[in-house]
């Protein structure tokens, strides 16, 4: 299924390199939807990669940074909407496959069980630990009929998929919900999504606005850690291919958002010590609803 909401948000003349969303303008997406606003929101943490400070983020040294490969559940009152699907086991045995990394098979299971019951299940971006979790699934059908991507989610995931296993069909799209969109798109009550390529060409943030009043922004992987955002220092690991005019630009943005707009809570997908700071205070859940 393909919705085409190309005449939403029109950004004719927009540089990608000058990335400065208009705040107002989403907030005000946020409310277009019929329905409650959102009550929470919830993260896991499926599995982590041990990388070099020097690989996180220009200038770091040798020192481990612990970067947890993450989800986010976003509850209403009557059903949940989840923020990309994690992945399985042997995808994430792929990335190192000589030097196994931490994998939490249990939490995984939980978020299995998340995905199934959710309402909608929105991918960010093509990436295998954003993706995995529903094009592995043993219930794939099921869950690709309720997944949003972008067109250019699916032209990454068909031409050039993360890892060679989750290369999908071009037929296969027949499944999923896939969205044409230009800037922003009101995807349920209170949560927006941004185009923010630049870590890949098919990368979304995500703006939530709860019914409490309080607004959360998923940069998603813009940053790995919250350090690159406050710092303005874009990552450095050799094998990362991204277009850094677009991520300094989102970076600069993301750390004005930080200093000036006290109602809104940053996510960083990669960042544990983010995690459990904002878990531990209670920003975010650290338990998924099933």
């Amino acid at each position: 299924m393909l919705l085409d909401v190309t005449k939403a948000a029109g950004t004719e003349g927009r540089n990608p390199a000058d990335f400065r969303p208009d705040l107002a303008a989403i907030r005000a997406m946020s409310a277009v939807l019929p329905g409650a606003l959102p009550l929470a929101v919830n993260g896991v943490r499926v599995a982590a990669s041990i990388r070099p400070r020097k690989f996180v983020i220009e200038g770091g040294d040798d020192t481990a940074v612990t970067m947890p490969r993450t989800a986010f559940q976003i509850v209403y009152p009557d059903c949940s909407v989840m923020i990309d699907s994690g992945l399985d086991k042997a995808t994430h045995d792929s990335f190192s496959p000589d030097k196994p990394e931490p994998y939490f098979a249990e939490q995984f299971a939980k978020l299995q069980r998340a995905l199934a019951s959710a309402r909608l299940i929105v991918l960010t971006h093509h990436h295998a630990d954003h993706v995995a979790g529903v094009l592995c699934a043993p219930n794939f059908s099921e869950l690709a009929g309720k997944t949003i991507i972008t067109m250019g989610v699916a032209d990454c995931m068909i031409n050039t998929p993360h890892r060679p296993h989750l290369k999908l069909a071009p037929q296969a799209l027949e499944r999923f919900i896939v969205l044409d969109y230009p800037q922003y798109y009101s995807v349920a009550p209170g949560v927006v999504l941004i185009q923010s390529p630049g870590h890949s060409p098919d990368s979304q943030m995500v703006f939530i606005r709860l019914q409490s009043g309080r607004e959360i922004l998923h940069s998603v992987d813009s940053a790995w850690i919250m350090d690159n955002i406050m710092e303005v220092k874009g990552k450095a690991a050799p094998w990362v291919k991204e277009d850094v005019p677009q991520v300094m630009a989102q970076l600069r943005w993301l750390k004005a958002v930080a200093e000036t707009e006290k109602n809104i809570t940053i996510l960083v997908t990669h960042d544990d010590e983010l995690f459990d700071r904002q878990t531990r205070n209670g920003t975010i859940g650290r338990e998924l609803a099933i």
